[in-house]
């Protein structure tokens, strides 16, 4: 691997993290062996210019992945209080669930709970109808 040109491991690394370039056509496009292009991907050093990247791009998602929060929360407080077309608001509220999960935004446990009817006469008749044997 120590033969391999700075301008070729260069471009073999760009070929593949920048143009998604599978590890034979790079091989094939620059003359070298598929194990050559191989052990490039795998070398630390080379691959810490574009590790910060890709810690850089996950850190810009999740802050707009965060601002989208707010306004996904927004929605979700239209929703509850009807403020929202009726045709439109379960693809609103999907949304705006799913980009608040996704955020990590979640209702604490302590404040859900059971809720419990009680009817002052006695429970209702439920009027379901006996099985196929019952005459």
């Amino acid at each position: 691997m120590s033969r391999v040109s700075q301008t070729k491991r260069e471009r073999a690394l760009a070929a593949y993290f920048e143009g998604g370039q599978e590890p034979r056509a790079i091989a094939e496009a620059l003359g070298l062996k598929e194990g050559t292009v191989l052990a490039l991907l795998d070398d630390p050093g080379a691959l810490e210019r574009y590790r910060k990247r890709s810690e850089a791009a996950k850190l810009r998602a999740q802050i707009r992945l965060n601002e989208s929060a707010e306004a996904a929360a927004r929605v979700q407080a239209r929703l509850v209080h009807g403020e929202e077309n009726e045709g439109a608001w379960t693809i609103s509220q999907r949304a705006a669930k799913d980009i608040l999960d996704r955020a990590g935004v979640r209702v604490p446990k302590e404040t859900r709970s059971d809720v419990t009817v009680t009817f002052a006469d006695g429970a209702p008749e439920l009027g379901v109808p006996g099985g196929a044997g019952d005459d």
